[in-house]
C-alpha cells in the first residue's frame, strides 16, 4: 500500500471511514439520478435519506435514555445510509409510513436483539426483513448498477483495508462464484451491476455481527453465501435471500465469537512517559482475554472530530491484574476521543466490546521469538512480558522498541526487569539516528531466520517492517496495528 494512504487511514476510525464511504454514495447516486445516468427520482433519494438520518438518529437517542445508555450518533448514521441506499427510492410521501418502521425497528433492534448486552443482527438487515414479512416491501438494492460498481470497490477495498475483514470478502465471494457458475448463470455483465458488492463491502462484514477470527470469519462467508443459494431452493421465488441470509449467519457468529459489551468503571490514570498515560478501569462483568488482544473501546462526546467515538486498544494489563488498562499516547494536537479521555473521572464508565485479535503468542513455549515495537504499539508486548513474569513462564523473546526520544520510553522498569527472565529489549531513539534495520536485526539476532517476529505499531511502521523481514528471509510475522495512531518512525 502506497505510504500516504497507509497515513491517511492511520487518521480516520473504520466508523468515520464507513460513514463518509457511504455518505459519498448517497450524493453520488444522487448525481447520477439527476444527471439521468440511474433512472431514478433524485428528490426521492435526497428526501428519504435525510428522513432516515433524522428518524435513525432521533430515536436512537430516545432508545437509548429509555434503555439507560449511550447514544452513538455515527452508528445510527451508518445505519440510516444504508437502508436509504437498499431501500426503493420510491415516491417519498407515498413510502414514508414504511420508511419509519423500518427504521425504528432497525434501531430498536440495537436494544431489544441483544445478547450479553451485544446486538446480534445486522440491524439494516433485521429492518428491512421485518418489513418484507410484515408488509412484503424489502429492500430493493438498487444501489447495484454498473455506474455505482467502481466507487464501491474502491471505497470497499479501503474498508477492507481499515476493518481486516478479508478473509469474510474471499470466503464468500469464493462459494458465491461458484454456485454461479455451478447454476449455469454466470455472466460477466449482471454481476458488475449486481448489489452484492454493496452487501459485502458494507453490510457482511460490520464488525459486531461477524466473528472475530480468521478461521471463524472463512466459515461465516462462506456460510453465509451457501444460504444465498439455498434460501430459494427451499422457498421457491423468495426474494429476500441477501438479508435471510445475513440475518442466519449472524445467529452464526454467536456460535463462533460469543462475545459481549463490557461496561469498565474508571478507576485512575497514571503518566508513564512523556506524552504518555495508562487508564485503568474496573470491569463491571467478568471477563477473559489472551495477552496480545484488544477492545473496541466507546466514547461519546460532544464535537468529536473524523476519527470519531469509537477507538481500538490493545489491553496493556495482563490477565492476573485486578484492573483493564489502556495505554495511550496523547499531546495537545491528538484527537477529539483522547482529549475527553484525559478528562475522565473516576467512577465514569465507558462501554467496551470484542474480544478481537489473534496477536498472541504461539502455544509452543520453546519458540525463539522476536517483538519490533513502534512507539505505543508496544502495549500488546507489555501485557505478553507481564503475564510471563507473573506466571514463571520462561520463553527466548528479543524487542526491539523503538521511540523518537528517550523520554517517550514506556514500561521501561518492567522490560528491564524481563532481562532477567530471557526476555532482552533493545531500546532505539530515532532522534539519536539509531534505526531497526537489516543491519542492527543482524547484529543483535544472529538466528533472526528462525525466529517468530511479531510487529506492532501504526499500519506504516507495520507495512515497512513486513516488507523488510520478507526481504531478509523471514517467513514467520505476526503483524498487529493501531488505527488513529500516528506512523511511529522505524
Amino acid at each position: 500500500m502506497p505510504v500516504f494512504l497507509a497515513k491517511l487511514l492511520d487518521q480516520i476510525t473504520m466508523y468515520r471511514l464507513m460513514f463518509y464511504f457511504l455518505l459519498g454514495l448517497f450524493f453520488l447516486t444522487t448525481i447520477l439520478s439527476m444527471t439521468r445516468v440511474l433512472s431514478y427520482d433524485p428528490l426521492d433519494i435526497y428526501l428519504s435519506g435525510i428522513y432516515f438520518l433524522t428518524i435513525c438518529n432521533l430515536s436512537n437517542y430516545l432508545f437509548s435514555k429509555l434503555f439507560k445508555t449511550k447514544s452513538n450518533l455515527e452508528s445510527a448514521s451508518i445505519t440510516a445510509l444504508i437502508l436509504t441506499l437498499i431501500i426503493g427510492p420510491s415516491n417519498f410521501f407515498n413510502s414514508i409510513q414504511i420508511l419509519t418502521f423500518i427504521a425504528l425497528t432497525a434501531m430498536l433492534s440495537k436494544y431489544v436483539l441483544t445478547l450479553r448486552k451485544k446486538h446480534v443482527f445486522n440491524p439494516a438487515a433485521i429492518g428491512v426483513f421485518l418489513s418484507a414479512v410484515i408488509f412484503n416491501t424489502g429492500a430493493s438494492w438498487w444501489i447495484g448498477s454498473i455506474f455505482t460498481l467502481p466507487f464501491i470497490l474502491i471505497g470497499g477495498f479501503l474498508i477492507l483495508v481499515k476493518i481486516k475483514r478479508l478473509e469474510i470478502v474471499l470466503s464468500f465471494l469464493t462459494v458465491f462464484l461458484v454456485g454461479l457458475i455451478l447454476d449455469q448463470n454466470f455472466s460477466i455483465r449482471p454481476l458488475l451491476a449486481s448489489p452484492i458488492w454493496f452487501f459485502v463491502f458494507v453490510m457482511l462484514i460490520e464488525p459486531l455481527t461477524s466473528p472475530l477470527t480468521r478461521r471463524s470469519q472463512i466459515i461465516f462467508g462462506g456460510f453465509t453465501a451457501i444460504l444465498y443459494f439455498v434460501l430459494p431452493r427451499l422457498i421457491p421465488s423468495y426474494p429476500y435471500g441477501l438479508e435471510t441470509s445475513l440475518l442466519i449467519g449472524n445467529l452464526l457468529t454467536l456460535i463462533l465469537s460469543p462475545t459481549s459489551n463490557i461496561m469498565q468503571r474508571f478507576i485512575k490514570k497514571e503518566k508513564i512517559a512523556k506524552d504518555t498515560w495508562t487508564f485503568y478501569f474496573e470491569p463491571l462483568n467478568k471477563f477473559k482475554f489472551i495477552p496480545g488482544q484488544y477492545l473496541e473501546w466507546t466514547f461519546p462526546h460532544k464535537n468529536s472530530d473524523s476519527r470519531g467515538v469509537r477507538r481500538y486498544f490493545t489491553i496493556s494489563s495482563s490477565p492476573n491484574e485486578k484492573y483493564t488498562s489502556i495505554t495511550i499516547r496523547a499531546n495537545e494536537k491528538g484527537s477529539s476521543f483522547k482529549s475527553e479521555l484525559l478528562k475522565i473521572k473516576p467512577e465514569d464508565q465507558v462501554a467496551t466490546s470484542g474480544l478481537y485479535g489473534e496477536f498472541t503468542l504461539p502455544k509452543d513455549k520453546n519458540i525463539p521469538l522476536a517483538f519490533v515495537a513502534g512507539g505505543i504499539g508496544v502495549t500488546p508486548f507489555r501485557s505478553m512480558i507481564n503475564h510471563l513474569l507473573e506466571t514463571g513462564e520462561k520463553r527466548d523473546i528479543v524487542m526491539f522498541y523503538s521511540n523518537n526520544t528517550h523520554e517517550h520510553i514506556a514500561f521501561r522498569e518492567l522490560f528491564d526487569k524481563a532481562k532477567s527472565e530471557g526476555v532482552k529489549t533493545i531500546y532505539v531513539i530515532s532522534k539519536r539516528g539509531e534505526r531497526i534495520d537489516e543491519k542492527m536485526i543482524k547484529e543483535k539476532l544472529s538466528d533472526y531466520n528462525k525466529r517468530v517476529f511479531y510487529i506492532s505499531g501504526s499500519q506504516s511502521f507495520v507495512d515497512t517492517f513486513k516488507k523488510l523481514l520478507s526481504k531478509m528471509g523471514v517467513v514467520n510475522i505476526k503483524t498487529d496495528f493501531f488505527p488513529g495512531y500516528a506512523t511511529a518512525q522505524p
